[in-house]
């Protein structure tokens, strides 16, 4: 049996990426993002997809959604735990990847 997978959807890159910005301060804690509408047209993605997108991290707690549109959450330890956990997953992978080239 072959051991290929393809685990990351458009969206959860998507998500990614919006995450990243926020880190490096793209997008600023506590502020309020871009329309999905824009981020749509930048990234060259469906406004369907960048929602799905929104709704991660939303559901991660590192966005927040309002009548006026999504906000960066305020709250610093929630985008620190959720940036900790990307970091496992990849570190995760990285042993899952190497475990399966070792002779």
């Amino acid at each position: 049996m072959w051991d290929i997978e393809v685990k990351e959807t458009v969206w959860h890159r998507l998500a990614n990426e919006i995450f990243f910005r926020i880190l490096r301060g793209e997008y600023t804690i506590g502020k309020k993002l871009p329309s999905y509408i824009y981020i749509a047209k930048e990234a060259g993605s469906s406004p369907e997809t960048v929602r799905k997108a929104l709704r991660e991290l939303q559901r991660h707690g590192v966005i927040e959604k309002t009548r006026l549109g999504y906000f960066v959450t305020s709250d610093k330890i929630a985008v620190t735990a959720f940036r900790e956990r990307y970091l496992a997953s990849i570190e995760e992978a990285y042993h899952n990847a190497i475990a399966k080239v070792e002779i």
